[in-house]
């Protein structure tokens, strides 16, 4: 039976799953999780080549518990976005991986954000001007650690890292590149003007290369695996996750909420918001991903959980909010308390509850927390549904494990809501992706088997036009929240 396997490099752990080529069946999985390492205030590193150990220990299992389906087809990848590596001629690390968390350079991005030259880029490269972008962590590193920045022969990410690690090859997909900062996401190449303000050589950035580019595993490779795999470059997780899901076409959107979380839409041209409150990513030559990341996702209900709920199960506390009316009875929450990406872009932003009386109980508390992380994210998807018409919404994440809160998902958007039967959307998307690049298929039309969908939450209007009018006075209560921003 053939099958390709998805390799998804988060930023938690690495997941590969084997996928029989024609039904999407999984056949076999394997996780491997690492730390996240906080040497300094606002600082967020992980060791790269402790992932590299986990992305070869998962596969290596994938292709074992394979072994009577023979050889892989090959092997594509997902991977987390917006890290940055220095290494020195021989490969060696020069740094850690700074990763999408790190706010080092959070001051860089404030001041490049509110100048021409910042607004060029975003308009040139899709990404926000944020302390997350590549783009901000190199000007950074080249006023902090010049030394570092003149002897840096390559500066890659984790996906580029890894490859580079199998196949001796300095590769980055479209897709990764477009959320640096620094690749024209119209030309599909590294853009000379923001090369030319960062002071940096286009010979010390990966070749960048489509999605469906092929390389072959080598006879040696440190991961041991079968000589002449084809590795397909793949994407990144967020354009990964709306292939994975269904939400490509028209009318669909993303929904992503795990440790953080995401709204995204999928567009046939570039988009470049004169707010600069979104990102536009590349999934393919033809298709971009327009959306918002926010970094306040579970992560924040597990916060609530910690403080307010510390020896209880997660489902007796979904079930003691379903007791609270929509609204939470004016108790309001702006889930900030990491800062935020979109659609504030503020990494010095802090939340807070408003409303709050006497009355108010514990179960207020975690219905406010719910419909606070939702209600930002609805802040971004009306700017969305702005571009383009939304009947249906995807949902995946550990939050869809809540019927409560999908449910809520789907009111407060006031949209049909789908779950998907996999939480494995990045690897997923990979594994589509990699069946397209071999020839296995024409059109990911064809592979409707890979994402199945289960249960459907239909939007109770009523409830709808109460969040509706309820965002309106949360949107209002974050420019408050900005202007008190330190």
């Amino acid at each position: 039976m053939p099958y390709i396997i998805g390799c998804d490099i988060g930023t938690t752990n690495v997941k590969s799953v084997a996928f029989d080529t024609v039904s999407g069946t999984i056949l076999a999985s394997h996780s491997e999780s690492y730390e996240m390492q906080h040497p300094q205030p606002d600082w967020s590193e992980q060791d790269p080549e402790e992932i590299f150990q986990a992305a070869c220990k998962t596969l290596k299992k994938v292709v074992a518990k394979c072994k009577a389906h023979g050889d892989p087809a090959g092997i594509s990848f997902s991977a987390a976005m917006h890290g940055v590596l220095a290494l020195d001629k021989d490969g060696g690390q020069l740094t850690k991986l700074i990763i999408w968390a790190d706010n080092r350079s959070a001051d860089v991005a404030v001041k490049l954000r509110a100048s021409q030259v910042g607004k060029k880029i975003y308009n040139n490269n899709g990404t926000p001007i944020h302390a997350m972008a590549p783009v901000c962590k190199l000007l950074w590193m080249r006023k902090n650690e010049p030394g570092i920045y003149r002897r840096a022969s390559k500066f890659v990410g984790v996906k580029e890292y890894v490859v580079y690690r199998l196949t001796g090859e300095f590769l980055v997909d479209y897709s990764i590149a477009s959320a640096t900062g620094m690749f024209n996401i119209r030309e599909l190449e590294w853009d000379a003007y923001t090369l030319k303000k960062l002071g940096l050589k286009v010979e010390k950035l990966p070749e960048a290369v489509s999605p469906y580019h092929i390389v072959k595993l080598p006879k040696d490779n440190p991961a041991k695996l079968p000589e002449g795999t084809p590795l397909i470059m793949g994407a990144s997780d967020g354009c990964l996750a709306n292939l994975g899901s269904g939400a490509i076409r028209t009318g669909s959107m993303a929904v992503t909420i795990g440790t953080s979380a995401a709204v995204r839409i999928c567009s046939a041209k570039p988009f470049s918001d004169p707010l600069m409150q979104t990102f536009c990513y590349v999934l393919d030559e033809k298709t971009y991903i327009v959306g918002g990341p926010s970094n306040n996702g579970a992560v924040i209900f597990e916060w609530l959980m910690n403080t307010f709920f510390p020896k209880e199960e997660y489902d007796a506390v979904f079930k003691e909010s379903e007791r609270i009316k929509p609204g939470a009875e004016g108790l309001l929450f702006y889930p900030y308390l990491l800062g935020e990406r979109a659609p504030l872009w503020s990494s010095s932003v802090r939340g807070g509850f408003s409303g709050l009386d006497i009355r108010h109980t514990r179960a207020h508390f975690a219905r406010a927390v719910m419909e606070g992380i939702l209600l930002n994210l609805y802040s971004i998807g009306k700017i969305l549904m702005e571009m383009q018409e939304i009947d249906t919404i995807y949902a995946n994440g550990g939050f869809a494990r809540s019927a409560t809160w999908v449910q809520m998902l789907s009111d407060v958007f006031g949209k049909t809501v789908k779950l998907n039967e996999t939480v494995e959307t990045g690897a997923v998307g990979a594994a589509m992706m990699g069946l397209k690049a071999l020839g296995m298929v024409k059109n990911f039309s064809e592979l409707t088997a890979f994402t199945q969908v289960g249960q459907e939450f239909a939007a109770q209007k009523s409830v709808h036009e109460q969040y509706d009018a309820l965002a309106i006075k949360f949107i209002k209560g974050a420019r408050l929240m900005m202007a008190h921003a330190v």
